[in-house]
C-alpha cells in the first residue's frame, strides 16, 4: 500500500557569535568594512619582526600543497578518521559531522576538496562558518552586486541573510559575545540553504552548473529545490552522479543516486511550484485561498524525462503553512488533489505508477515576517506498490524519506552535536 507520512517539528533556539552593529548587507559590521571583506586573500608578505600575524577574514578555497603543513595534514586525517556517532546520524543523516581543527589561531574546516579557515575567535560555532559560506561560494562579485541593489530587488538568499542577520544583531549578547535567539523564518531559510550547500560540497560534489543557477535570481527556486534533493539523498546514504547536460538530444533527470548500503540506483527529479512574489518570481503575493493547487503539470513533466532507473520525484508545494497543511495532513489515501493526479498518471501507464517515490514537501519559512517564529517543515512521502520500474531494495526509498524528515536540523558545534537548549520537539 502507499506510504504517506507526515511530521512537523518546532525550532527553539539558535546560537551564533554576534558581530558589530548591522550594515546594509546584514553582516553585522559597518558598511565600509563589510561587503568587500569576506573574500580578501591572505597577505603573502610576512609581517615585520615583533608584529602580530595578520588574520584574514573567512576564506573558502582549496589550499595549495605548500600551504598544508604536516601538522595541519595530521589534524585533518585524524578528524576525517573520527567515528561518526549514532546520535549524529539519527538527527542529521548519513553524512559526516563538520571536520575541523584549530591551528595557529585559526579554525580550519574541511568542505570536500576545499578548506575554510577563519580566525578562531570568530568561529566558535559551526553556524559562524555557515553564515559566510554562501557569499564565499558565490563569489565577491555576486556579493558586491547584491549589496548595491535596493531592498526588494535582491537575490532571495541574500535577502534571507540580511533579514536573519538584522534580527540576530538586535539580540543581547552574553559576557562571551554569544547570544541565543528564537529561530525565525528568515534564519531557518538562510541557514538551511547554507547547510544544504555545505553538505553537498563536503559529501558530494557541488556542480558548477548548479552554482550558476543558484546565483541567478530567475533560476534560484528550481535550483534551490534541486540542491535540497541532492543534500537529502546524501543524508540518506547515496552517492550522486550528475547527468551529462551537454547532451541535448534527450531530457535528463537531475541526477542518478546510488544507495551505498544496497547498490540500488534511482533517477531523481526535483520540481518546485512557482508563486507570484515568492522566491524572486515576479508578481504580487497571493492571499489565502488564491493559490493554485494544481500539481499535475509539474509531475507530468517529471515523468517525461529520460530515466533508466526507478524514479524518485521531490516536489515542493511552496505554500503558506496553513494552506499546505490541508494537502499534507495525515490522509490515507492522500488528499484527493494528489491522489487523483497519481491515479490519472497510473491509468496512462497501464495501471502502473511511473513514480516510485513521491516526496512532497512544503518549506514555508520564506513566507515568514522578519521576527516571526519559523514554521515547521511539512512532508508527505508516497511509495507505490505498482511501479513501472520496480526497485530491488525498497529500504533505499525509505532512507530517502527519513532523510527528508531531518530538513531544518543544523549542527551548531563542530563535533556535530546539537547545542544545549536546542530541542526538536513536535509542533501541532
Amino acid at each position: 500500500m502507499p506510504l504517506p507520512v507526515y511530521r512537523c517539528r518546532g525550532f527553539l533556539q539558535f546560537n551564533c557569535r554576534k558581530g558589530d552593529d548591522p550594515c546594509p548587507c546584514g553582516s553585522g559590521k559597518k558598511y565600509k568594512k563589510c561587503h568587500g571583506s569576506p573574500l580578501l586573500p591572505i597577505p603573502s608578505a610576512k609581517p615585520a619582526t615583533g608584529q602580530p600575524t595578520p588574520k584574514p577574514p573567512f576564506i573558502f578555497r582549496e589550499l595549495r600543497p605548500d600551504e598544508i603543513t604536516p601538522e595541519l595534514r595530521r589534524m585533518q586525517v585524524d578528524a576525517m578518521n573520527s567515528r561518526v556517532s549514532s546520535t549524529f546520524t539519527h538527527q542529521l543523516g548519513q553524512v559526516r559531522p563538520p571536520i575541523s581543527a584549530d591551528y595557529l589561531g585559526y579554525k580550519f574546516v574541511v568542505a570536500g576538496n576545499k578548506v575554510l579557515y577563519q580566525p578562531k575567535e570568530k568561529a566558535q560555532f559551526f553556524t559562524d562558518i555557515l553564515l559566510n559560506f554562501v557569499p564565499n561560494t558565490f563569489g565577491k562579485e555576486w556579493f558586491d552586486a547584491e549589496v548595491a541593489k535596493p531592498r526588494g530587488t535582491r537575490h532571495p538568499a541574500f535577502e534571507a541573510r540580511y533579514r536573519a542577520m538584522s534580527y540576530m544583531n538586535a539580540q543581547p549578547r552574553d559576557a562571551q559575545g554569544v547570544y541565543k535567539a528564537s529561530m525565525t523564518g528568515p534564519m531557518l531559510e538562510y541557514f538551511t540553504f547554507a547547510y544544504d550547500l555545505f553538505t553537498v560540497q563536503d559529501n558530494g560534489r557541488l556542480d558548477a552548473r548548479l552554482i550558476e543557477r543558484l546565483k541567478n535570481c530567475n533560476q534560484f527556486q528550481g535550483a534551490r529545490h534541486e540542491l535540497f534533493a541532492e543534500a537529502t539523498c546524501l543524508r540518506a546514504g547515496f552517492f550522486i552522479e550528475h547527468e551529462d547536460e551537454t547532451d541535448g538530444l534527450t531530457r535528463h533527470a537531475e541526477f542518478t543516486a546510488t544507495h551505498k548500503a544496497t547498490g540500488q540506483k534511482v533517477s531523481v527529479e526535483a520540481k518546485s511550484k512557482h508563486r507570484p512574489g515568492i522566491l524572486g518570481f515576479p508578481g504580487a503575493r497571493q492571499a489565502e485561498g488564491e493559490h493554485n493547487l494544481n500539481v499535475g503539470h509539474l509531475l507530468n513533466d517529471a515523468i517525461r524525462k529520460n530515466t533508466v532507473h526507478p524514479l524518485v520525484v521531490f516536489f515542493d508545494l511552496n505554500l503558506p503553512w496553513l494552506t499546505a497543511n490541508r494537502l499534507l495532513d495525515m490522509h490515507i489515501p492522500p488528499h484527493p488533489l494528489i491522489h487523483g493526479t497519481l491515479n490519472r498518471m497510473r491509468r496512462r501507464h497501464s495501471g502502473r505508477d511511473p513514480i516510485n517515490l513521491l516526496v512532497v514537501t512544503n518549506h514555508p519559512e520564506h513566507y515568514s515576517a522578519d521576527e516571526e517564529a519559523a514554521p515547521s517543515p511539512q512532508l508527505l512521502s508516497i511509495q507505490t506498490q505498482l511501479p513501472v520500474t520496480p526497485v530491488a531494495w525498497p529500504m533505499a526509498l525509505m532512507d530517502i524519506h527519513q532523510a527528508a524528515n531531518v530538513y531544518g536540523r543544523i549542527p551548531q558545534s563542530f563535533d556535530g552535536s546539537p547545542p544545549a537548549g536546542m530541542s526538536f520537539g513536535t509542533n501541532r
